[in-house]
């Protein structure tokens, strides 16, 4: 910038000046919205490993193993709160708690051939959901996990 005297900068230098801060700034504002949606999105993701870690729970108190091979049983949201193994879950998309009377996720337990239990998940936010994994299986296994598997309701 050149300086011509005493005077400061001219109009077109100020302008210039301004034109790149705003510019700059704008980029920033970007990249900070990008990267709170991915953080709600791995919040999420983290609300379905709860669900998941309750489930396991639930499963060791309850001594589960009853489950004949090939068969499975559902775990509730609400049973799982009920229970006391889980607290309601806070959607990271809306900020809200999401009601444990009537949000319909659950957790799927598969007992396979060889006696290992399998967990899926369907977790329903207010405005997004883990729950469409297949055509023949909405429930998406826990090794599937991801934000990749986030969609729309």
């Amino acid at each position: 910038m050149l300086l011509r005297g005493n005077r400061g900068m001219t109009l077109i230098e100020l302008l210039a000046v301004i034109v790149i801060f705003g510019v700059v700034s704008s980029i920033v504002v970007i990249a900070v919205l990008q990267l709170i949606e991915k953080s709600k999105e791995r919040a999420f993701v983290s609300d379905a490993y709860a669900l998941y870690e309750a489930a396991r729970l639930y499963v060791g108190a309850e001594k589960v193993e009853f489950l004949p091979a090939r068969s499975s049983a559902l775990l509730t949201y609400r049973q799982l709160v009920e229970e006391g193994l889980l607290h309601p879950l806070q959607d990271p998309f809306t900020g809200n708690v999401l009601p444990w009377e009537t949000n319909p996720s659950y957790v799927l337990i598969t007992k396979g051939e060889d006696g290992s239990l399998n967990y899926s998940i369907c977790l329903k936010g207010e405005t997004k959901q883990l729950c469409t994994y297949s055509d023949t299986s909405p429930e998406v296994p826990v090794e599937a996990l991801s934000v990749e598997q986030i969609h729309d309701q």
